[in-house]
């Protein structure tokens, strides 16, 4: 992703605070900039809208305040969005003299986007469940806050250096939206047709299952090595999504396996109630296929699952091996993006050969005995299973013929995955389809994240430390009403099952409200903003008498961070318009 280049904007200050340096990524719509927040000292990413949009000031207004709702979620998979704000004067030749051009500072991730890896090649099945896992979980925390990304597609999701995925431009579909006029034009700034949803393109208002649309098309797309639906016009593809069907996932690429092409089909049906009802529906199909079990999809009656042979905690690849070519950048999953809770696949190859010939051996020496002997000898002994993973001891059990039974146990000097005992124990002989209990160990014992909101930060602290969890980072963010130093939220969420060592992430109040700037719109659109339960702030009404058009001329407070409960005047157009003297006539 990274070009290290200067662009326009390299060497300017944004809003008297944010550095502009080089150039890290360009897109339809905007250049995001690597930038320095002289004020907090650390690195942002600076994205700077392009003059095409900019000269709009519906657009400007609309594009701020989506922003800034999107600045309100935190969350390790959504990439935050810290300020937002208009610069007057742009480089000469890229902006009109004396225009003003929108701009929003997020995080900066170092990483890569899912759109410049699928370039360098296929990627593996589990590594696709493993970005669809992330951005499910990015899109859970959006639908809660009522926010529906309305453009999800590779280009907005990002791979970080430690294999975390992450979902950027949250709100910034809808302000482009609202303030474009046609589907050809829309789609020709954000870059949308391949992954629009059938209502999107129909012009009806989306819904939070129209990201999961999306989303399945991107899994397709990754899945097949090329989307659903191509042409050369973007209002083509837009109709193909409309009225017809994706050519069948495993008729493009039979190496997919059966349960995959079943929730991918699920995600992209054309009509809205057909598909999964939320994210964390979609979600937990996916962890069945990762855990092994049977997904459940919105109509499962409707389907004919075929089982998997062997399963695990994430599937195991399945592809030929043009289609697992290395790709520079996933190498990240290999060793700490993809929890192998279960087996990994070099183990289970081996455990499955060394099962074989076991049971050839014990084939082998049963024909070898007298008969005499071959009736007290031809039950299976339970065999030497401790310290091995869940995986082998399965599969091992399963080839002498008799039947697993798996429990789990939590046990903090064993690893997590290891078996620790069986039932009966080793050499036991067993009679073929009698249950062996193995018992596996679950490493050290979860509990329950204690609730620590609405308490100070200190206090939280402590109280978390003390149950052995490691606070990772504070992150200080606006509150309208909880005091300055109070916990507002942890990441995970309160009663979340945790153990100790597990990082924690905790939003604090600052005791501010950031307000926007409300200029230009009428007292209607206006008040929502800053009456509403993220401001409460205390509005009074001035009526300037010398324009009309009932739009807001100028606010007491100027755009930015104030204490809660601040109070602000709005001076807006009242007077009455005047009466046409040909009408009148």
């Amino acid at each position: 992703m990274n070009t290290n280049a200067p662009g326009p904007w390299t060497g300017r200050l944004l809003g008297g605070r944010y550095e502009v340096r080089e150039v890290i990524g360009r897109g339809g719509m905007a250049d995001v900039y690597l930038g320095v927040d002289a004020r907090l000292g650390r690195q942002v990413a600076l994205k700077i809208l392009k003059s095409t949009l900019s000269s709009d000031p519906t657009f400007r207004n609309r594009f701020r305040l989506e922003a800034m709702s999107a600045s309100k979620m935190s969350h390790p998979s959504i990439v935050r969005v810290f300020d937002a704000g208009d610069e007057d004067n742009g480089p000469a030749g890229e902006t009109p003299p004396g225009s003003t051009t929108p701009y929003i500072v997020m995080e900066h991730v170092e990483g890569h986007l899912l759109s410049a890896l699928m370039r360098q090649g296929k990627l593996e099945e589990r590594h696709i469940l493993k970005v669809a896992d992330g951005v499910l979980t990015a899109l859970e925390v959006s639908h809660r806050a009522g926010i529906v990304h309305r453009d999800i597609k590779p280009a907005n999701i990002m791979i970080s250096g430690d294999g975390t995925v992450k979902v950027m431009d949250f709100g910034i579909a809808r302000a482009v939206s609202d303030a474009t006029g046609n589907l050809e034009q829309t789609t020709s700034i954000l870059g949308t047709a391949l992954y629009i949803s059938p209502e999107q393109a129909k012009g009806e208002e989306p819904d939070t299952r129209t990201d999961l649309y999306s989303l399945g098309v991107v899994m397709y797309e990754l899945l097949a090595g090329a989307p659903p639906f191509t042409s050369e016009s973007p209002v083509s593809i837009a109709y193909k999504h409309i009225s017809e069907e994706p050519r069948p996932l495993r008729e493009v690429n039979p190496a997919v396996s059966q349960d995959v092409a079943l929730i991918v089909e699920a995600a992209m049906k054309k009509e809205l109630q057909e598909r999964f009802p939320t994210a964390q529906a979609f979600r937990a199909a996916i962890e069945d296929v990762a855990q092994g079990r049977p997904p459940k999809l919105p109509a499962p009656g409707a389907r004919v699952r075929i089982e998997a042979a062997v399963t695990g905690s994430v599937p195991q690849a399945t592809v030929e091996p043009e289609y697992r070519t290395h790709v520079e950048g996933f190498e990240i999953f290999e060793s700490r993006g993809i929890k192998q809770q279960s087996v990994p696949t070099l183990a289970i190859g081996m455990g499955s050969v060394l099962a074989m010939l076991f049971v050839i051996g014990v084939v082998l020496w049963v024909f070898t005995l007298n008969p005499s002997t071959t009736a007290t000898t031809a039950a299976p002994a339970v065999p030497a299973l401790i310290n091995q993973t869940e995986g082998v001891a399965t599969q091992t059990i399963s080839a002498l013929g008799l039947t697993p039974d798996v429990e789990y146990e939590a046990n903090a000097a064993v690893p997590e995955g290891i078996v620790i005992e069986t039932f009966p124990e080793e050499g036991t002989r067993v009679a073929p389809g009698e249950p062996v209990r193995i018992v596996v160990s679950s490493g050290i014992a979860r509990f329950d994240l204690p609730d620590v909101r609405n308490i100070d930060i200190a206090d939280a602290r402590v109280l978390l430390e003390e149950r052995g969890l490691v606070v990772e980072s504070i992150v200080d963010t606006y509150s309208p009403s909880l005091e300055e130093g109070l916990v507002m939220a942890t990441t995970p969420q309160p009663d979340t099952p945790v153990r100790p060592g597990d990082a924690i992430t905790i939003t604090v109040s600052n005791g501010k409200v950031l307000i926007p700037n409300v200029v230009g719109l009428t007292v209607g659109e206006a008040n929502p903003f800053l009456t509403g339960p993220s401001m409460q702030l205390s509005v009074r009404l001035e009526i300037a008498t010398d324009c009309i058009g009932q739009t807001v001329r100028s606010q007491s407070l100027p755009p930015g961070e104030h204490p809660q409960r601040s109070e602000i005047t709005l001076t807006y157009c009242g007077a009455v318009a005047p009466e046409d003297p040909a009408a009148s006539g």
